[in-house]
C-alpha cells in the first residue's frame, strides 16, 4: 500500500493502452450522452468531426487506464475535484489511448491531519501522440498508520 508519505512528486508514469471501438463509443453515448455525433454514424457525417467519443467517455477511460499504472494500491480515500479539464482533440473509433500522469504537488490536509491532499496532472494521449484530454485532479490520501 502506498501512503501519502510514499508518493513522489514529478515522476512521470504511463499506462497501458486501449483501442476504442465504434460500438463502445455508441454504447456509452446512448446511455450517458446521446448526441447525434456520438450515437449515429450516419447523422455524425453532418458534424465537423464525424462520429466521436463523448468527453465523459474519454474521462472514464482515463480513470480505467490510470489504474493500470501501478500494481501497488494507493491509500486513496476519494477524489476532491477536477480542474483545468480540456478536450483538445476529438476521439474517434480506432483511436488507441494511453494515460501519462505525474504527481504535481502534495500537502497535509488542514481539516484532517491524518490525510494529505495530492494533486496530479493527467494527459490522455492518442496513437499520434496528441493530447486528447488533460486535467488536474486532487485526491485525499491516507497517511501511514502509526505503529
Amino acid at each position: 500500500m502506498l501512503y501519502f508519505e510514499d508518493i513522489q512528486l514529478n515522476v512521470r508514469q504511463e499506462s497501458t493502452s486501449t483501442t476504442l471501438t465504434k460500438e463502445e463509443i455508441i454504447s456509452f453515448a446512448k446511455e450517458y450522452d446521446p448526441q447525434p455525433f456520438h450515437i449515429d454514424e450516419e447523422a455524425a457525417k453532418d458534424y465537423p468531426f464525424g462520429l466521436i467519443a463523448s468527453g465523459a467517455h474519454t474521462y472514464a477511460i482515463s480513470l480505467k487506464l490510470w489504474n493500470t499504472i501501478s500494481t501497488e494500491a494507493v491509500a486513496s480515500i476519494g477524489g476532491l475535484g477536477i480542474d483545468e479539464m480540456r478536450l483538445s482533440h476529438p476521439v474517434k473509433p480506432g483511436d488507441q489511448l494511453r494515460v501519462q500522469t505525474y504527481n504535481e504537488s502534495k500537502r497535509q490536509s488542514k481539516s484532517r491531519p491524518e490525510y494529505g491532499i495530492l494533486v496530479s496532472k493527467v494527459n490522455v494521449i492518442n496513437q499520434n501522440n496528441e493530447i486528447v484530454l488533460s486535467y488536474k485532479t486532487a485526491a485525499l490520501i491516507a497517511k501511514r498508520p502509526l505503529p
